[in-house]
């Protein structure tokens, strides 16, 4: 049955279910329906402080957080991103683990898990001088973004950052990366595209057909007002006291050494799609404000276009996660439909995930991946689905299929 035709699965929790097969013939269930809202901005506004690209939504971790775990257990993401899945465990009272091979993911989840208070926030930016003269000749020609004003302002909150790194600082980084580009006045810079970072060359272009150019925006009082946004949720003191023993890992995915093994009752991870996003090039504005050398980082995030390729990627991958995973764990595997080169038919990816669990189960007799079930959530349009022109239920960025394995 085609995901198009299942409009009519309105009410949450209702779902059909139909069988499918692995490889070897086992069957397994295969649930379609709204497991979880597709309601804008419902979870903690933490949530909300930073677009990122390719992310799910809070309520995808909630829904398993709740069903498979309890409060004091281990909830790990492996492909972490801006955190979702950590923040989301420390809400419901669980430690969080995560691990991303791009830096730029501990910077935007640590704060997310630590947050300040809106005075510590106001105090700090007071102390901080952003007026200090510039020379901008060592810095990139950002012109076609921001004011020179503004620019100063940014670059000596930059540097400032730099050298500082409490939980205070670290939340005012946080917030600061969130509004370096984007589509309102609470943004440093001039009108640009909020989820991504446009290249410099986009921008003038941008700036030629709306015939705009940079204002001067403060830093300070933009900060601010997105900081309140972000702690308007309130429970700081209940996230800090469950993120004590979160753990944040920058290794790659197919080697997490430095994370013991049985330690994870729940997976809940999205991993890089088939060349759906470049997570170099849409962050090259986060990498300079952040100090990051997105070079360097070139050849180790996978970014394939080729299915053999990414299979392998994720199996090898796959064997760390079931290693870290307590016996009768879970995990969650999160994917989509993508187009193969050279084949007409969508790939569902969901396959190749379950194709994969067998493969290890067979390599290796004492590694039991069993399918538990696969999920496939219908939901409406998402706003950056539309802004990528992307057809709802149709595409790998916007249809969510999820594999649910258990370690045996």
């Amino acid at each position: 049955m085609a995901l198009n035709q299942l409009s009519f699965l309105e009410d949450k929790g209702e779902y059909i279910t139909e069988w499918a097969t692995t490889p070897a013939g086992k069957k397994y269930p295969k649930k379609i329906g709204e497991f979880w809202t597709s309601m804008q901005r419902q979870m903690h506004s933490l949530h909300y402080v930073v677009s990122y690209r390719a992310s799910f939504k809070p309520e995808l971790p909630d829904y398993f957080i709740r069903r498979f775990t309890a409060e004091g257990d281990i909830v790990f993401d492996p492909f972490n991103g801006r955190g979702t899945t950590m923040l989301q465990a420390n809400l419901l009272g669980r430690t969080a683990w995560g691990n991303d091979i791009n830096p730029l993911s501990e910077i935007l989840s640590y704060p997310k898990t630590n947050p300040v208070s809106y005075a510590e926030i106001e105090k700090r930016l007071k102390e901080i001088d952003l007026t200090m003269p510039v020379d901008f000749n060592k810095h990139p020609d950002l012109s076609m973004f921001y004011h020179p004003e503004t620019f100063r302002e940014i670059v000596n909150l930059k540097n400032y950052l730099q050298e500082h790194t409490t939980d205070v600082d670290r939340f005012i980084q946080l917030i600061a990366t969130s509004r370096l580009h984007g589509h309102s006045n609470g943004f440093f810079s001039v009108y640009s595209f909020p989820q991504i970072s446009v290249p410099p060359e986009n921008q003038i272009k941008i700036n030629q057909k709306r015939n705009q150019a940079p204002d001067y925006r403060p830093v300070k009082p933009r900060i601010l007002k997105k900081a309140a946004q972000a702690l308007k949720s309130g429970k700081i003191q209940h996230i800090r006291n469950f993120s004590r023993d979160n753990k944040f890992n920058t290794q790659d995915s197919r080697d997490m050494s430095n994370l013991p093994s049985e330690k994870v009752q729940l997976i809940v991870t999205s991993p890089p799609f088939l060349d759906k996003a470049d997570y170099i090039l849409d962050n090259w504005l986060e990498f300079w404000f952040t100090g990051i050398d997105g070079e360097q980082l070139r050849g180790k995030i996978v970014q394939t276009a080729n299915i053999r390729e990414w299979k392998k990627f994720m199996k090898d991958s796959m064997r760390e996660m079931y290693r870290i995973l307590k016996p009768g764990g879970i995990c969650v595997i999160e994917v989509g439909e993508v187009r193969v080169t050279g084949k007409k038919n969508l790939l569902n990816l969901d396959e190749v995930i379950v194709e994969i669990s067998e493969e290890l189960s067979s390599e290796n007799r004492n590694m039991k991946f069993n399918v538990k079930e696969v999920m496939i959530q219908v939901q409406q349009f998402t706003k950056l689905a539309n802004c990528f022109n992307v057809t709802n239920n149709l595409k790998g960025t916007n249809t969510q299929r999820l594999v649910v394995l258990q370690k045996e």
